[in-house]
């Protein structure tokens, strides 16, 4: 099993305005295989980090952002299998994304760490993993 390095993001450029597709869906969207990656429009600037995963089977859509920004030191396993699923050729293939939870209030946004996407550049297939070492609910904003 070998970690992913995630810190590059010129890698996540090359997925923008792309399909993805998701073989076994999502979870807890089976029936959700293929989407569209865009950036997340936020002011003039557009500059955000945000990007936005829409479906293209049924209206559903989700914030997501590079681990990097996020976490330090986030590593994503990656086994010979999962490279054979993914259609990717080395791990320098493939990048993870996080979903973010959109709340009411800044303070209470968080990204799911435990459900990582992992996207290869090559094939643009896609899953999602579930890593326990993570928690489910990492704040997106630390408390000072």
């Amino acid at each position: 099993m070998t970690p992913i390095d995630n810190h590059t993001f010129a890698r996540v450029a090359d997925l923008v305005g792309q399909e993805i597709i998701f073989p076994l869906g999502l979870l807890g969207f089976p029936d959700c295989a293929r989407f569209h990656l865009s950036r997340m429009e936020i002011g003039a600037d557009n500059d955000s980090p945000f990007l936005v995963l829409n479906s293209l089977d049924q209206e559903l859509s989700f914030v997501v952002i590079h681990p990097d920004l996020v976490i330090a030191q986030y590593v994503v396993p990656v086994t010979p299998e999962l490279l054979v699923q993914l259609e990717a050729k080395s791990e320098a293939e493939l990048v993870a994304l996080l979903i973010v939870t959109a709340r009411d209030r800044i303070e209470d946004v968080t990204v799911n760490l435990q459900g990582p996407l992992l996207i290869s550049t090559a094939s643009h297939r896609a899953i999602q993993l579930v890593i326990e070492e993570y928690p489910l609910r990492q704040p997106l904003v630390s408390a000072r």
